[in-house]
């Protein structure tokens, strides 16, 4: 039987990725009677179909690194406009972590070769900010835990041993086939699972297939900065069509970004964006829910930008699931081209700077790999062995492949035979592929001297089509430091918050490592969870 909805509560909480159930989590440890709608059938929205990384500076597994420097780091990439959450983040994401793995089960882990995005930058680091964890047996954990959403292709497979294994054919698969069957978890899915597992002990209530549809407040009961009011009064939830009125002190939108609903996305988003890696009842109700309650809203324009493909078959929650292409991008024997068949950025460089460069191209872009990249690493929904799929566009030849994917024979030939030369030279003058520590990683190193670049020289040659996209909008209602939300008179709206996605994400169009999205929402949600239940 589906557990009823409670009469009322402390605090709501509206959705179940990382930001919204850290919130949960601080909230219930301080105290807070707490609930926890998720509209979906399962936890974890785009957290659980993440790498599950998050980014810590300063932090206690950062080998050295200091706040100044994480400072001196963020300083151009963080929006100067938010100086104020910048420092706040740099401040309580080592508590954060300290908290979490006080109460849950969640261990973290240091990812001791993932240099920070841009590694030019004073301050970056190159090991010990970025964060995985210890794999994770979902056995121990409440059942009401392991009700956590997987994507297509899901390899419960830890960052170190990527990073040992590399390609498949060095996978123990006989190990990853032996944690498919006994529930062993990692990555996104094992972050949430663990938060989930800790704000049920914690006593947070935690119920799906619910959906918050509104909260009682009506643009009334402000209150001027740094004041508290009476708070929303009520949260208005949705099950199977039936509404149901929860008293509450507080309510913490944590709904994820808008990826999917159109309307908004064509209003606000660049108009080449054609895929989301954000589950499919991401649609923007934390967004709407604060504009009805009076909030002003920033970063509408701005997303974790990502480049992805589309295998066919694959779905997710009856939509299409798009792949993130992030390391195939930097391997060598291939690159990405255009509708002219030239080439156009550094393919190599950081996924969010990539998403820009999309953004930029009015036709379609194909990334292009030679038979023996196919042979030696991974590319989503392409076998290294057996027939090609149908969707896959082949050549014979470079001009066999033009033929197919629409471009000009004679420019994508003159492309890949200039990028032959480069690799032959070990140096990519027009782009600089290869030549910082982030793209160098992402290489092949086994490959020298430049573990990114490699020729296109052995037929047949493919091309997959690269499609612009994000895993989670940035835009939303601007907050405070707590995560309060802030009306359009610059006070606070009592007893609403908005953490992760659902915020306006003060890092303008930054990204500075990997994990930086789930460590902002955490960090945001354990503020947000603490200050809820101190208010009430």
């Amino acid at each position: 039987m589906m557990p009823s909805i409670p009469a009322r509560a402390d605090v709501v909480v509206a959705g179940s990725g990382a930001a919204g159930l850290t919130a949960a989590l601080a909230a219930a440890t301080q105290g807070a009677d707490v609930l926890l709608v998720e509209r979906a059938g399962h936890l974890g929205g785009t957290s659980a179909l993440s790498g599950g990384r998050v980014w810590i500076p300063a932090g206690d597994l950062s080998g050295g690194d200091t706040p100044a420097a994480a400072a001196a780091y963020l300083d151009g990439i963080f929006s100067h406009r938010y100086r104020h959450m910048t420092e706040a983040f740099i401040a309580t994401a080592p508590e954060m972590a300290r908290f979490v793995e006080g109460h849950s089960e969640h261990r973290f882990v240091a990812c001791r070769r993932y240099p920070d995005y841009d590694p030019s930058r004073p301050g970056a680091t190159l090991r010990g900010r970025a964060l995985d964890m210890l794999p994770l047996d979902s056995r121990k954990l409440d059942p009401l835990a392991r009700n956590v959403l997987l994507p297509p292709g899901y390899l419960p497979m830890s960052f170190a041993e990527w990073d040992t294994w590399r390609y498949p054919d060095h996978f123990d698969w006989d190990l990853l086939r032996e944690r498919e069957r006994t529930g062993v978890r990692t990555g996104g899915a094992a972050l949430v699972a663990a938060l989930a597992d800790g704000a049920v002990k914690a006593g947070a209530r935690i119920l799906t297939g619910v959906r918050l549809a509104g909260t009682g407040q009506s643009g009334s009961g402000q209150s001027g900065p740094g004041q508290s009011g009476p708070g929303p009064g009520s949260a208005v939830v949705e099950r199977g069509g039936q509404m149901t009125t929860v008293a509450a002190t507080a309510v913490i939108l944590a709904t994820g970004g808008f990826d999917w609903d159109r309307q908004l996305r064509g209003r606000w988003q660049p108009a080449a964006q054609r895929a989301s890696g954000a589950p499919p009842s991401n649609t923007g109700d934390g967004l709407r829910i604060a504009e009805q309650a009076g909030a002003i809203t920033d970063n509408m324009a701005e997303g974790w930008w990502m480049p992805m493909m589309a295998v066919p078959g694959e779905t997710l929650l009856g939509e299409q699931f798009y792949r993130s292409l992030i390391r195939e991008r930097g391997l060598p024997r291939q690159i990405m081209v255009n509708a002219a068949g030239r080439r156009f950025v550094n393919e190599a460089r950081p996924y969010n700077e990539i998403g820009k460069a999309l953004h930029r191209e009015s036709g379609p872009v194909h990334l292009i790999f030679d038979e023996t990249y196919r042979a030696t690493y991974p590319m989503p929904g392409v076998p290294r062995d057996g027939p090609v799929p149908g969707w896959v566009a082949s050549g014979r030849s470079i001009a066999g492949l033009a033929s197919t994917i629409g471009a000009d024979s004679a420019t994508l030939a003159a492309t890949v035979r200039r990028w032959n030369q480069a690799c032959a030279t070990g140096a990519d003058r027009d782009f600089g592929r290869g030549e910082d520590a982030y793209q160098q990683f992402c290489g092949d190193p086994a490959v020298r001297p430049n573990p990114s670049l490699g020729p296109l020289d052995q037929a047949p040659y493919y091309a997959v089509e690269v499609l612009a996209g994000t895993i989670g909008t940035k835009g939303g209602p601007v907050t405070d430091i707590d995560g309060a939300v802030l009306s359009q008179d610059g006070g606070t709206i009592a007893g609403l918050y908005a953490v992760g996605n659902a915020a306006a994400f003060w890092t303008a169009d930054g990204y500075p490592g990997p994990g930086a999205t789930l460590a902002v929402g955490m960090t945001m949600g354990y503020r947000a969870g603490r200050h809820a239940a101190a208010s009430g």
